[in-house]
């Protein structure tokens, strides 16, 4: 379906990715994982042309449609809810587009036998085309996706901009379900979805015949829905068979072997770094202070997986506080007529 060749990418004069292939086939539910800041967003909108490679091509098959849900910054306005939801069907838009000036045409009198023919035989094909994507059955199924994802059914005919933000990324999730995509590109589809409307996406997309590419820290979702993970680690990216879960397994066991060679590493590092320190005012020593120099410039690092790195911070000794540090009396919340809380009284006292 979609070939990834080569592909490279840098952000700060550092790459986040260099050389990678791979290719996602028909059917694929893959979850790309990696540490916060490694490109995972950006493969994304790479794989979707929103964003170019500095080197590489994505290689797509012919006619292989790709919905895209981006983290945030989805806005729609103008149209009821309904309305907006139902243009996400593109080709049947289209094919009742073109029913409608084929028939048109053929009321035609001065059409010839052969014209007549030609535009019975298209008319055919519209209507063959029209039943394999179940045209028939298509509002209903547009009504089916928003009620899963949480919209209410006197909702369908309010406009999308009284929709707020997080119920704007539920109409774009609508949308991409709706079209009836061969690869599901989704970034953080959870994020603004609540229990039942994130029970029914999972259900959803068990049986969702195309391929996915999820980004998502929801582990119990991506466990669900996904049987690849892909990761994003040190520039390179790596394939592995089974869910999040399983990935989990194997990165452990990988995570202790590098933090191993890591500390190898950086203790072979230093003892060059000394040996250059100690010698490099002896003329003696001269051509093995060089040699040494070259070494260190030519070692690739071992790069540490996230959260592998220690990290020191010293706080100042706070001053002496007295002896109630917060102090709260007779506190009321309400929204409205609904009271959340009233007279709560509460002390946090030193220690």
């Amino acid at each position: 379906m979609v070939d990834l060749s080569n592909i490279s990418l840098q952000f700060g004069g550092k790459f986040l990715f260099n050389g990678v292939n791979y290719k996602i086939n028909a059917g694929d539910k893959i979850s790309l994982v990696g540490a916060n800041g490694t490109g995972k967003s950006s493969l994304l909108k790479i794989i979707t042309g929103e964003l170019q490679p500095e080197a590489g091509k994505v290689l797509k098959q012919k006619n292989v449609q790709t919905g895209y849900l981006p983290q945030d910054h989805v806005t729609h306005t103008g149209k009821t809810l309904i309305d907006e939801a139902s243009s996400a069907l593109t080709d049947i838009i289209n094919l009742q587009q073109k029913e409608t000036e084929i028939t048109e045409h053929l009321e035609s009198a001065s059409l010839t036998d052969d014209e007549r023919e030609d535009l019975v035989n298209h008319l055919g094909d519209v209507h063959h085309r029209l039943e394999e994507l179940d045209s028939y059955s298509a509002e209903a199924r547009v009504k089916k996706i928003l009620l899963g994802l949480g919209f209410a059914q006197d909702e369908f005919e309010k406009l999308t901009d009284e929709f707020s933000g997080g119920w704007q990324m539920r109409i774009a999730l609508a949308k991409i379900l709706i079209s009836q995509n061969d690869l599901l590109l989704m970034d953080e589809p959870t994020n603004h979805l609540d229990i039942d409307s994130l029970e029914w996406l999972i259900d959803y997309l068990k049986g969702f015949r195309g391929a996915l590419l999820i980004v998502s820290h929801d582990k119990r979702f991506v466990n669900q829905v996904t049987n690849r993970t892909l990761e994003i680690f040190s520039g390179k990216i790596s394939s592995f068979r089974g869910n999040y879960d399983a990935y989990i397994l194997f990165k452990e066991e990988r995570d202790v072997l590098l933090e191993h060679q890591y500390e190898l590493q950086q203790k072979k590092i230093k003892e060059t770094q000394d040996f250059i320190e100690r010698f490099r005012y002896k003329a003696s020593k001269a051509k093995q202070v060089q040699s040494r120099v070259k070494q260190l410039e030519k070692v690739e690092l071992v790069e540490l997986p996230e959260g592998s790195a220690s990290i020191n911070i010293r706080f100042p000794v706070p001053p002496p506080s007295g002896r109630t540090n917060i102090e709260l009396k007779s506190i009321k919340k309400a929204y409205g007529s609904n009271i959340v809380f009233d007279g709560i009284d509460f002390q946090v006292e030193r220690g």
